[in-house]
């Protein structure tokens, strides 16, 4: 085996190249009843490339994908790009009339789609290729090698509550970098079994489907992360990590299996937004579920700042509270510190450890602003 270092393009698809050659046995991704190991997922993404160039996908090309966090949608996040075009992940809970805004301003030609989304698809007026068609796809396999780490990966809306939703461009480094980022944070690793409750839609998964595959963990596809589907993954599906919004967690705090205790192992989850009540936090460590509270925008791959509870201080003589932890946030590994500041403060006043900080964020992922 030769390795390069140094001189390589920086693109997730790399991490998809070294897990092929050096986990191919491992666990890649399950759904319901249904396992692939990395080969197989290698191989499946590959082939799916070769149907997308042979529908005529080119470089740059934008492929829309309406669908839930099923294997489609994964899969979508490296066979797209491996055929060269650009993702476009569409938030189906949107009404139809965003759908088709999103699908006409992104120029996506072609859109994949779960049956259950089929009614939508067809109503774009574009070209469109079926789950079960892209899936069972037997063709030759395809791989495009990327050139430009500056080049597009993917294309994310936002949800547009205060107008039009915007689009933001997403390239290959930052995607790469990001997706580094957040195996560190989110502590992935060789026995990682991380269950889809994040929407794929959102941030590209905050970059998870890449980071995961980085780390060679397993991916836990889920059609819906209704609160009893999440338990019954999270009380015999081995889960060691999701990540979720504090109001699903709260859902699941206040679920029946709730009062069965802690569980048999420490699971990792990440919240975005706002952050977690004092007692959701305590609730939640009592069933033994570890939460970091990170903060992003689309705008900056999903988290650009993580908060990030130091071992020492739940051993401290005066524990720190939950709400002292809210205070202490920082970049992500994958950001710059640029300060962050209370709006009585200069930008270049270091962070307060009792007021709540207004952080900065610059970067090169410039929006596509709505014409």
């Amino acid at each position: 085996m030769t390795a390069h270092l140094g001189d390589q393009v920086l693109t997730p698809l790399n991490f998809l190249e070294r897990v092929d050659a050096v986990h191919a046995d491992r666990t890649a991704m399950t759904y319901h009843s249904q396992s692939w190991s990395y080969g197989e997922f290698a191989v499946t993404v590959r082939r799916i490339a070769g149907v997308l160039a042979g529908l005529g996908v080119k470089p740059g090309d934008r492929v829309a994908v309406l669908a839930s966090n099923t294997p489609l949608m994964l899969l979508a996040h490296f066979a797209v790009p491996l055929a060269g075009g650009v993702l476009v992940t569409l938030n189906h809970r949107l009404a139809a009339p965003e759908l088709e805004y999103i699908v006409q301003h992104s120029g996506a030609s072609l859109v994949l789609f779960d049956t259950e989304f089929s009614s939508a698809a067809h109503s774009f007026g574009i070209q469109t290729l079926a789950a079960e068609q892209v899936l069972e796809a037997h063709g030759p396999e395809y791989a495009r090698s990327v050139d430009d780490e500056f080049g597009l990966i993917s294309l994310n809306y936002t949800s547009g509550t205060t107008g039009r939703p915007k689009g933001v461009m997403y390239h290959h480094r930052g995607a790469y970098l990001q997706a580094l980022a957040m195996t560190h944070h989110a502590k992935l690793g060789l026995d990682t079994v991380y269950l889809w409750t994040l929407p794929m839609f959102h941030c590209n998964g905050w970059c998870f489907p890449w980071a995961i595959a980085a780390a060679a963990g397993t991916q836990v596809c889920l059609d819906r992360p209704d609160p009893d589907t999440v338990w019954a993954h999270l009380s015999s599906g081995g889960i060691t990590h999701f990540n979720a919004a504090p109001t699903v967690l709260t859902n699941l705090t206040q679920h029946r299996e709730a009062d069965n205790g802690p569980l048999d192992r420490i699971v990792e989850v990440g919240t975005g937004g706002a952050p977690p009540s004092p007692t959701l936090l305590s609730e939640l460590t009592a069933l033994g579920i570890h939460t970091t509270h990170l903060y992003g925008l689309t705008e900056t791959f999903g988290p650009a700042v993580v908060n990030e509870p130091r071992p020492e201080w739940t051993r401290s003589a005066i524990p720190i509270s939950p709400k002292q932890w809210l205070y202490r946030a920082t970049p992500t590994s994958s950001a710059q510190d640029s300060g962050s500041w209370t709006p009585s403060a200069r930008p270049t006043t270091p962070q307060s450890s009792t007021s709540p900080p207004t952080a900065q964020l610059s970067g090169k992922s410039p929006s596509a602003e709505t014409r």
